[in-house]
């Protein structure tokens, strides 16, 4: 089946919603569109593709997927929570090793729990795309800064303590993040110029949480954490760049948006939305993260 590659502001989508493929997005740009994400409107990629949805739970996809015969040419994976999807991504990537994916979690309205897929599902939606060859790149607009910094959880996504690397001892994690913020001239509630990242580059958006801090996608293995800043002219100007490849289909994390002063210009044929969380490829595996752009791009047609 032909599928269109579809995008809407959270409340708004499509009514007819035949072969449409996507999800509800903080705002969204295309070539000639900038939609905000309290405006109300819906946009499908000028690029349809042909493949195989499989929607519903982690549990349910995994076992859909086992079924299925052929290695796809490449994957689109959405969620409708920005939570709990790193088993299924671990999973996902036993069975479809090198696979381009991209994608991530659709934007919710006010306090909702969830966003909005289609075809409506569980926890997740995939398309699994049957043609032509592709390629998944991922951006960080962040620069690392300073040396090594350690940190003990409290949780897949909770960060108790923090220190540099090498020093004795702990401060809580919320101080510790706010003196870096005083140290590099940030707001108090600047989260999204200055952040953390593991030593893949894979960036993770904090939010305090009393005197700890709450990522946005889980932690990494080990203790280990770098610190990432970006002005807010470079941000846009890396971003840019990224969306300047056209016919490409480009996932940006909301935090991103939030660091634009002007609506995002992207090449011809180029879709770009901005979702809560992203799904990045990197060191050829996809996994969830935060403040960065996933790009999938169909090359040598």
């Amino acid at each position: 089946m032909k599928w269109k590659i579809a995008m809407w502001t959270p409340g708004h989508q499509p009514v007819s919603a035949e072969n449409l493929f996507g999800c509800s997005a903080h705002g969204f740009a295309a070539a000639n569109a900038w939609h905000d994400p309290d405006a109300t409107g819906w946009t499908t990629w000028p690029l349809p593709v042909e493949g195989t949805a499989v929607t519903g739970t982690y549990a349910e996809i995994l076992a859909k997927l086992r079924q299925a015969t052929g290695r796809p040419h490449a994957a689109i994976i959405l969620f409708a929570h920005g939570s709990e999807m790193e088993p299924f991504l671990e999973q996902w990537q036993g069975m479809f090793p090198g696979v381009p994916v991209a994608g991530g979690a659709a934007a919710r309205a006010g306090s909702a729990s969830r966003g909005e897929l289609l075809p409506p599902a569980g926890d997740a939606a995939v398309l699994l795309i049957h043609e032509g060859t592709w390629r998944a790149e991922a951006l960080n607009v962040h620069d690392e800064t300073g040396p090594g910094i350690e940190f003990e959880a409290d949780g897949p996504r909770t960060i108790a303590r923090l220190r540099m690397a090498g020093e004795k001892s702990w401060q809580p994690a919320a101080a510790f993040f706010q003196a870096r913020q005083a140290e590099h001239g940030r707001a108090a509630g600047d989260c999204e110029s200055i952040t953390f990242a593991d030593s893949g580059g894979r960036n993770l958006h904090c939010s305090f949480a009393g005197s700890q801090l709450q990522a946005g996608a889980n932690l990494p293995a080990g203790n280990g954490l770098r610190l990432r800043t970006v002005p807010r002219t470079q941000a846009a100007t890396r971003l840019a760049g990224f969306c300047a490849q056209p016919a490409a289909l480009v996932f940006g994390c909301a935090g991103l948006r939030s660091l634009l002063d002007a609506p995002l210009p992207v090449a011809e044929g180029t879709l770009t939305g901005f979702l809560f969380g992203e799904l990045v490829t990197l060191a050829g595996r996809p996994q969830f993260g935060n403040l960065m752009g996933a790009r999938l791009v169909r090359i040598g047609d």
